[in-house]
């Protein structure tokens, strides 16, 4: 077996071995691929949504919005309108969405950019209205929102007359 090395100014060098401006050209190459991928993320819980009016009656019929947007990896929000049942009830299924991580932090430093009313990360809230009627989810005194976790939510909405 020959050795193929050879020795320059005192140093061993192999004419095939990798130099390490080939492994960074090489890793970086892979991360900026792998920062274009989107990736799947959960964009809206499941949420379960009970509709009954002051008085603790069902409401059927009911038009309920889910509203949800990733400020971190999206321009806009998106709405979902469905109908209660004859119990006043609505599921919505998981919303999902896809993103990469380049797309993420381009969202991320344009949000930023908003100062102190900026918003980051996902968000999602309900609430019902129609036949007169409209009322929002509410925890104490604040609407109920969601804001990334956990994977599902439970809401009871108390409509009343509009204006009332």
């Amino acid at each position: 077996m020959h050795d193929f090395s050879v020795e320059l100014l005192g140093v061993n060098h192999r004419p095939n071995a990798p130099n390490a401006r080939r492994v960074v050209v090489g890793l970086a190459s892979v991360l900026l691929v792998m920062s274009l991928l989107p990736m799947r993320y959960l964009a809206s819980p499941s949420w379960d949504v009970w509709v009954a009016t002051d008085d603790g009656k069902p409401r059927a019929g009911i038009s309920v919005r889910l509203v949800y947007q990733n400020y971190s990896a999206e321009g806009q929000s998106h709405e979902v309108t469905l109908r209660t049942d004859e119990n006043g009830h609505i599921l919505f299924p998981a919303q999902y969405g896809r993103a990469s991580l380049l797309q993420r932090l381009v969202y991320t430093v344009s949000s930023a950019g908003a100062g102190i009313h900026a918003s980051f990360g996902r968000h999602a809230y309900i609430f019902a209205f129609g036949d007169g009627y409209e009322g929002t989810a509410v925890t104490g005194k604040y609407v109920a929102g969601w804001r990334g976790t956990p994977e599902s939510m439970e809401s009871r909405i108390v409509v009343r007359k509009a204006g009332s």
